[in-house]
């Protein structure tokens, strides 16, 4: 009995299936024994309250900061509560237990349990006493991700979300077939460009060169987006188990994945050699790079992806001349794409605006039984996929290489073309409200006689917003900016420049984004990893679905019963039988509406971006926690101090000398009270690692010997 109160009850609050099972077995007792069930679940009260009490360490911030971090949560323990009017009360031991319960444990953060607990085993009252004693337990793993813990974010998909996962697969129900909308695309060639290890492929690239009645010639560029929706079609068990998550967490010892990763990897991603679903968007540019709107297309498609390549194997293409020979297709996207990157910095985009980005790192985390903890540690520093300057390692100066140079990857032609052409289908997307009807019903009276109007078909988009840099109301500070162009090889001039970005803001209206440089833009190219992005594929699907009835409508067709309300957004119409005229055709149509008229299912865009911001967080701190740690193994296996050559940024805090550096080898941006006084801004100086905690979050520099 014990065993059966205890089921499920540690869900989410530790990162692995083992901890949860530690946890469970805990509670696994004789036949024989004689325990009071209050007892038992006072304990599991307890248990939880000592996890939630281990999450809190390294937590820094005042009290309102940390309730900021979890504010997300707030609205998911409502859902949990919506027949109690006291939402912070923390879940009762009868009730069933699932993951708004465990997320509501850790909004609360009650944690008064947890230290009595500590207190009657003479343990010592703190968070680190907490977490040292589950990492004992074996529940928690010396490493255990507590930033991804304290976020709420479900760390494993249930057996209930991955039957669903399953039944999906097993589904060959397609609306968009039904209404004949999805177009066989699989005669166009298709690459795929994306990181070796990348499983989850959800963009793919065509070019077509189409020729005039003039004999003239254009090019038509296709990119395709794996239709997620086709897969994970809205009120499905599968798609509230993605918006549980609404994003994809990206951690240096994984993913932590919106969809089940056999989901994914096998189902929806655009294989190579195998015939997969997409939403298509045809797009062609006019000579200065903008988009000829007259030229916007965008269909559901099924294609057939020919090459699955790495940005690697596609810059060796470039670097050799296939891109422009055997694979012309990749020479002529570049093109397009220098064309994009051309026009967009005319128009005051951020490339333009900060040329040189500071390189970023990724880290990575794999299983080696010769490294400490049996894990091995990398960084690998390569310069930002949209970095304003482009060129492959063939043209690199190997004669006077910059400090960046010699620990940076260098500029990628790949990296250009891939992040160019999602930009472009950003844009696009955003402009389809001059393809895609706004409204249908201009002839309805002429449809029915007694009612019947055609569906109303408007298309509300998330547009991704933001002002442009107001420099005149901060002339000083741009005069600064202007300085320091030259100073660090210019990174300098791209650290002191963040100061002048305003947010990104999403609005339901078509506004500019300064910073790519675009009248409008809407992110829809990553369904499989971003909740936001599946909703805008559902809102464009059903835009076309409902165009595509209203054409049947207009010509006295039937509507396919298998039809349903989710998938147009309102309740279907069904033709009348009795309302042939002599033609065979449908004069009247009825609609299941209640009474009350069309009743609209409008999508909420707002859904789950608090959690995505949360991911932000986690991914830093994640990441932030594995560099620290790379550091802490360093300095304690070298006999010699760890040195490593920085770069002054900026000053932070005049008055302590404090400045912010920028690490080249490890791509690392960090603070750093120097103990010489006054630093010259873009100077080089050797520091060594002081000291550092990985799990409090602290790393200090000292000046180095050398």
């Amino acid at each position: 009995e014990g065993s059966q109160l205890a089921k499920g009850r540690f869900r989410d609050l530790t990162c692995t299936e083992e901890g949860e099972r530690i946890l469970e077995h805990m509670f696994h007792i004789n036949n024989d024994s004689d325990v009071d069930q209050t007892i038992i679940r006072g304990s599991i009260i307890a248990l939880q309250s000592l996890l939630i009490l281990g999450t809190q360490v390294g937590v820094k911030g005042s009290p309102e900061q940390q309730k900021y971090y979890v504010s997300h949560l707030s609205s998911t323990t409502t859902t949990n509560n919506e027949h109690n009017d006291d939402t912070t009360n923390s879940p009762d031991i009868n009730s069933t237990w699932n993951q708004q319960s465990s997320r509501q444990l850790k909004h609360k953060v009650d944690i008064t349990a947890g230290m009595q607990l500590l207190a009657n085993i003479k343990r010592k009252r703190s968070a680190q006493s907490a977490a040292d004693l589950l990492v004992e337990l074996g529940a928690w793993t010396k490493h255990e991700d507590l930033a991804l813990l304290r976020s709420g974010f479900p760390v494993r998909f249930s057996h209930e979300e991955g039957g669903a996962a399953t039944t999906a697969e097993a589904s060959t129900r397609d609306p968009d077939a039904m209404l004949g909308l999805r177009r066989d695309l699989r005669e166009l060639k298709a690459y795929t460009i994306d990181d070796e290890l990348t499983t989850d492929i959800d963009d793919g690239i065509s070019i077509e060169t189409i020729t005039g009645v003039d004999g003239s010639e254009r090019k038509r560029i296709w990119i395709h987006i794996a239709d997620a929706d086709r897969w994970s079609p809205r009120n499905s068990d599968i798609f509230q188990a993605a918006q549980k998550r609404a994003t994809s967490v990206y951690l240096p010892t994984g993913a932590v994945p919106m969809f089940p990763p056999h989901f994914t990897s096998e189902v929806m991603s655009l294989t190579s050699n195998c015939d997969s679903y997409a939403l298509s968007l045809a797009v062609e540019l006019n000579d200065d790079g903008s988009i000829d709107v007259e030229s916007l297309q965008i269909t559901p498609s099924l294609i057939n992806v020919n090459y699955r390549l790495s940005y690697n194997e596609v810059d060796e293409m470039f670097d050799h001349g296939l891109a422009y020979f055997e694979e012309w297709e990749l020479g002529a996207l570049l093109a397009e794409a220098n064309k994009r990157r051309t026009f967009r910095i005319a128009n005051g985009s951020t490339e333009g605006f900060v040329p040189k980005p500071i390189p970023q790192n990724e880290v990575r985390v794999v299983p080696d039984e010769t490294a400490e903890d049996q894990l091995d540690i990398s960084i690998k520093v390569a310069v930002t996929h949209n970095a304003g300057f482009n060129q492959s390692s063939v043209v690199t100066d190997d004669r006077n290489p910059s400090k960046a140079e010699e620990h940076a990857a260098p500029l990628s032609s790949a990296f250009l073309l891939v992040t160019e052409m999602m930009i472009l289908a950003g844009e696009a997307m955003g402009k389809l409200g001059d393809v895609l009807p706004l409204d249908d019903d201009d002839d309805e009276s002429e449809i029915s006689k007694d009612g019947g109007a055609l569906l109303k078909n408007h298309l509300h988009l998330p547009y991704r917003t933001q002002a442009k840099a107001d420099f005149a109301q901060r002339n000083q500070e741009f005069r600064t900016l202007e300085s320091l162009k030259n100073d660090g090889d210019g990174y300098c001039h791209a650290w002191y420049a963040r100061r002048f970005f305003n947010p990104v803001k999403i609005t339901p209206d078509l506004q500019h984004h300064a910073g790519l440089g675009l009248d409008c833009y809407v992110q829809w190219t990553s369904p499989i990893r971003r909740f936001g992005d599946l909703q805008v594929h559902a809102a464009v699907k059903r835009c076309l679905r409902k165009k595509r009835l209203n054409t049947l409508i207009q010509g006295g067709q039937a509507i396919p019963s298998s039809l349903l309300a989710s998938d147009l957004g309102c309740p279907v119409p069904t033709a009348v039988e009795d309302s042939k005229d002599a033609a065979g055709k449908y004069t009247e149509y009825l609609t299941n509406d209640g009474g009350d008229g069309e009743q609209e299912d409008k999508i909420d865009y707002k859904k789950g971006i608090g959690f995505i911001q949360a991911a932000r967080n986690v991914q830093r701190k994640s990441k932030e926690y594995w560099i620290f740690e790379y550091l802490r193994r360093k300095k304690e296996s070298d006999t010699t101090e760890v040195a490593f050559e920085a770069l002054v940024l900026g000053c932070v805090d005049p008055r302590r000398f404090q400045y912010a550096i920028y690490v080249h080898e490890l791509g690392l941006e960090h603070r750093y009270l120097s103990e010489m006084g006054s630093l010259k801004i873009g100077e080089t100086i050797w520091l060594k690692v002081a000291s550092t905690s990985p799990r409090q979050g602290l790393l200090t520099f000292g000046l180095a010997k050398r």
